[in-house]
């Protein structure tokens, strides 16, 4: 069963917005050996929609082949309408992936059950024995699936697990509590909501800022896991702090986690065109935060 910790990992891309094979492996094993319990390739973080045909097939392949599963890899298929969905679930299946994310399908938005139910039906045929995750992100797809409509996949047996990134507390809330009877676990996706939605009953948490500090995440997890509300209320003010730096300090949240990275000498720094990078004034508070992290690390250690 899908718990705990899974990173919906950034992809590095070098000039042409060519994925960057070698930052990506270091990427991928820096985040295994912290100690995450999955990775979510090619979602809203990892630019997946966003790289092109074959830049994608590339992405997802080395990923499987640099996490050798060591932990459960889910790959994401989204795209603009299920034949084209169905397309890209038959690709990771083959690519060897068990898990596989599919959003809504976008562009012309899908606002009704029928139509909900219609594209992650065709999912669910072409995922084979891989296992479906739902994933509701109405700030990427600009649709809501509503929360009859997953219990009722969960109910048919389509899902058992959905990822749930609209930020709408009452939302999730409502989707941990009723998706317990229909035999559905939730993936916390909005960083702000991590210790309500751990303390209610989530599964696991989906945190970008994880690309930076996993650590954290994972002391988070192990907290909401306990009920440690005091050991959760010192966790996220520090993941808070993460979140007002790097996503939420520009016009475009993915160039500063990926600034980020690379300020740890892991890929160019760059998002995939058209994105804007990241200024100069953002890159300096960016590079305040790694240098005041790294004399952290390096107290602790003469500590020890």
């Amino acid at each position: 069963m899908l718990h705990g910790v899974i990173v919906p990992v950034i992809t590095p891309v070098a000039s042409g917005d060519r994925v960057d094979g070698p930052a990506f492996r270091k990427v991928l094993n820096r985040l295994i050996e912290a100690g995450v319990h999955g990775i979510f390739v090619g979602g809203s973080a990892g630019e997946g929609p966003l790289l092109t045909d074959r830049q994608w097939r590339r992405m997802i392949e080395v990923a499987v082949e640099a996490v050798a599963g060591r932990v459960p890899l889910l790959g994401g298929a989204m795209d603009t309408s299920a034949r084209r969905v169905a397309d890209k679930v038959r690709t990771l299946r083959d690519a060897g992936y068990r898990h596989v994310v599919v959003t809504p399908s976008y562009y012309i938005t899908v606002k009704t059950a029928s139509e909900h139910l219609r594209l992650f039906g065709e999912a669910r045929e072409a995922a084979g024995d891989m296992e479906l995750i739902a994933y509701n992100i109405p700030g990427c797809t600009n649709s809501i699936v509503a929360v009859d409509t997953l219990c009722e996949m969960a109910r048919r047996g389509w899902i058992r697990t959905c990822k749930e990134s609209s930020g709408d507390r009452a939302y999730l809330l409502d989707l941990i509590r009723r998706g317990r009877d229909a035999g559905l676990n939730v993936l916390a996706g909005d960083e702000a909501l991590i210790d309500r939605a751990l303390l209610a009953g989530a599964k696991g948490i989906v945190p970008v800022c994880a690309n930076y500090d996993p650590a954290l995440y994972i002391r988070l997890y192990r907290a909401g896991v306990k009920g440690d509300r005091k050991a959760l209320a010192v966790g996220m003010t520090r993941a808070m702090h993460l979140r007002d730096l790097l996503p939420l300090s520009g016009p475009n949240w993915i160039a500063g986690i990926k600034y980020a990275l690379s300020a740890l000498g892991l890929g160019a720094g760059n998002p995939v065109s058209p994105l804007e990078p990241v200024d100069p004034a953002r890159k300096a508070r960016i590079d305040a935060l790694v240098a005041a992290d790294a004399q952290v690390c390096v107290v602790g250690r003469s500590r020890r």
